[in-house]
């Protein structure tokens, strides 16, 4: 049996492991040790309401579930957002009273740990599908909670259960493409294609990317099916690394062009993209296709090196990446001039100068003075900037005809 004494001690030795000065250490640490010398049956109980309240709390400052594991996986490591991930469906099974909105719900069912039982001693179940010790268990609830407690106050785009809808000023499109789960996916594996050091794993990847984004087809006939709505809304998109600030600047490439806004938020590797609905629809998958481009000109630059070349060096593709973004910038200004040079498009001119207004408009009352404009630094390779801007004079700019 359990006293009053023990809980209050095991309350005191979590507070330390939680407040202790962050390390990048693997071993596990002097607070951990003691936390396990104490019952399961009140440490781990104490763990689980541990990362339930800085879940709860994140809902609080505008964060969404995908969002949560994404910035843990950047900021602690891939075992925390694991956890965070399991600790998502906990804190959302636990809600069942209360009302969930469809794109909240969308979020949750893309979690890895949505078919995990969390009615019982979910911690402890989590520990031993990883193959962790309880030392390195709670360690890890202390990296995710050392990440989630300090994060910004994002927009509320999405209400969190229970939350009144008409809290929130400016939301996510209904229809998002953001709320694809395949857009999602294609990001993820050419993240994986480039962090690589395997020729072939890279370029299998990248393979399967493509194959992905072609099966996808999403051309303008079926962006033109999203509800355009006569008042902006807003969207995130989550930057997978390596090279998250030139990813970002396509993006904002991107979202220029289709009369959109695309703003980054350091440290957090997402960006925030305000736009009327149909525009971020076409902004979403228009940068997912280029990223699948990009990749494969990077891949077939890899395969053709012979020895000695440095285009795997990690200056040549972040130039690469960078001389891409900024031909491809020019290329959609000139396609965007174009179409409105035509007769047909000059009538509906005052229609997209007066969108475009009202995204500007948005965007200085949500951001106000905050903005500020930001260097992309790092070493730059001139020679993987010129082959990035080749690439992308190659590159297609409807994803629907991007071929398998």
């Amino acid at each position: 049996m359990t006293d009053r004494h023990d809980v209050r001690a095991v309350r005191e030795a979590w507070q330390r492991l939680l407040w202790r000065a962050t390390e990048v250490r693997r071993q596990p640490t002097a607070e951990s040790d003691r936390l396990a010398l104490w019952s399961v049956s009140v440490v781990d109980p104490a763990g689980e309401q541990i990362l339930l309240e800085v879940i709860a709390g994140a809902w609080s400052q505008g964060w969404q579930p995908g969002e949560l594991v994404h910035v843990v996986a950047r900021k602690a490591d891939r075992i925390a957002a694991r956890l965070v991930d399991l600790a998502i469906v906990a804190d959302h099974d636990r809600r069942t009273s209360q009302v969930i909105d469809p794109r909240w719900q969308a979020q949750i069912d893309r979690l890895d740990s949505r078919g995990e039982s969390t009615r019982h001693d979910w911690l402890r179940q989590w520990r031993r599908r990883e193959g962790l010790d309880r030392r390195r268990c709670y360690d890890a609830v202390g990296a995710a909670w050392r990440v989630l407690s300090r994060l910004p106050q994002l927009p509320l785009l999405i209400p969190p259960p229970g939350v009144d809808p008409s809290l929130v000023a400016t939301g996510a499109p209904m229809l998002a493409a953001a709320a694809d789960p395949l857009l999602d996916r294609i990001r993820k594996l050419l993240a994986k294609a480039e962090s690589t050091t395997f020729e072939a794993e890279a370029e299998l990847l990248t393979a399967k990317a493509q194959e992905l984004m072609a099966r996808h087809a999403v051309d303008r006939v079926r962006l033109e099916q999203c509800p355009a709505g006569d008042e902006p809304c807003m969207t995130r998109v989550l930057l997978e690394p390596p090279y998250v600030v030139v990813k970002g600047a396509l993006l904002a490439a991107v979202a220029d062009a289709n009369r959109c806004r695309a703003i980054g938020i350091n440290g957090l590797d997402l960006s925030v993209v305000v736009g009327h609905a149909d525009d971020l629809a076409a902004v979403e998958v228009l940068f997912t296709s280029l990223l699948v481009q990009v990749g494969r000109a990077l891949a077939e630059a890899a395969r053709n090196a012979v020895a000695g070349d440095r285009s795997r060096t990690s200056a040549f593709r972040r130039s690469f990446h960078l001389g891409f973004a900024s031909r491809i910038a020019e290329r959609l200004a000139a396609a965007n001039g174009a179409v409105l040079a035509e007769a047909g498009a000059v009538a509906s001119l005052p229609v997209l100068r007066s969108r475009a207004r009202a995204v500007g408009d948005t965007v200085e009352r949500l951001f106000g003075g905050a903005l500020t404009e930001s260097r992309i630094g790092g070493r730059h390779d001139a020679w993987g900037a010129a082959q990035g801007r080749s690439a992308a004079d190659l590159a297609l700019l409807n994803a629907g005809e991007l071929s398998a």
